[in-house]
């Protein structure tokens, strides 16, 4: 009985060792699509104008006025900004 369950375990974990092969010599990550379709780092940071946080921008929040796009951490801050008068709305990045 021990022995053939030493013969499963060992049949599965060579499956998984040849899988694993096979799938760096192709390229392939553990999720079936190619290395390089994953993001190496950040593809760029922004700043949200009024709290001040640093975010990927593909994670923010788009706010596009005029030619200026804005970036936001979440919806409240984008509300926010909406709801300040124009002189104000520059939050703590305009004040220094």
């Amino acid at each position: 009985m021990l022995s053939i369950l030493l013969r499963i375990l060992s049949l599965a974990f060579v499956i998984w060792l040849l899988r694993r092969f096979l799938a760096a010599i192709l390229g392939k990550t553990g999720y079936g699509k190619p290395a390089s379709n994953f993001p190496k780092s950040a593809q760029k940071m922004v700043k949200d104008p009024m709290c001040g946080m640093y975010m990927d921008s593909r994670l923010a929040i788009r706010l596009e006025e005029g030619k200026e796009v804005l970036y936001f951490c979440s919806e409240d801050c984008r509300n926010k900004y909406l709801k300040k008068p124009p002189d104000e709305a520059a939050g703590p990045a305009a004040a220094g």
